[in-house]
C-alpha cells in the first residue's frame, strides 16, 4: 500500500509574466516517481488568480520558501517521504523550466479564498527530478495564495 503525504505552503505575488510559477512540487530523488492526487490553490488576497497546472523538468533556484515535509506531513505519521520532495514557492531567483503545455487551468473571482481543489483519480505521475508547478497563465501576477499538494509514493 502507497504511503500518501500533504504539504502547504503561502506563495508570495509572482511577476506579471505569463507561466511565472508560484509554486512547485520537486521530486528530487534519483530513481523514484511520486504520484500526485490533489492540488488545492486559495488566494488570500483579493486578486483574480489565472491558474496554471504544468510540469517542470528543471528546478529553478532560490525559491522565496520551501517546506520540507516530514513524518507529521504523512497520513499514517510514519515516515517522512521516501523521495525527499519538497514545496518551493515563489518567487524563484531562476523559474524552473516548464514542460508542455498547462494540464489544467482556470480563473478565480478577485475574492479572498477564492481558489480550487483539484482532485485526481488517476494520479499524475511526477518522475524523478522533475516537477510540478503552480503558474500564472497570463501577463498578469498569480496573487499570494495558500497551495497544498497530496500525492501518494
Amino acid at each position: 500500500m502507497a504511503n500518501r503525504y500533504a504539504v502547504a505552503g503561502r506563495t508570495v505575488a509572482t511577476a506579471a509574466t505569463a507561466n511565472h510559477v508560484a509554486a512547485q512540487l520537486w521530486n528530487p530523488h534519483a530513481t523514484k516517481s511520486i504520484y500526485v492526487r490533489e492540488v488545492w490553490a486559495f488566494v488570500t488576497t483579493a486578486a483574480s488568480a489565472n491558474f496554471g497546472l504544468s510540469r517542470s523538468s528543471a528546478r529553478g533556484a532560490t525559491p522565496t520558501a520551501t517546506v520540507t515535509p516530514d513524518a507529521d506531513n504523512a497520513f499514517d505519521r510514519r515516515a517522512v517521504p521516501p523521495s525527499a520532495a519538497v514545496l518551493e514557492t515563489a518567487t524563484f531567483g531562476t523559474q524552473p523550466t516548464l514542460a508542455g503545455p498547462n494540464m489544467a487551468q482556470a480563473i478565480s473571482a478577485a475574492v479572498i479564498g477564492a481558489g480550487w481543489v483539484f482532485g485526481f483519480p488517476e494520479a499524475i505521475e511526477v518522475p524523478a527530478g522533475t516537477g510540478l508547478c503552480v503558474t500564472t497563465t497570463i501577463a498578469a501576477a498569480f496573487p499570494a495564495s495558500d497551495i497544498t499538494f497530496a500525492w501518494d509514493e
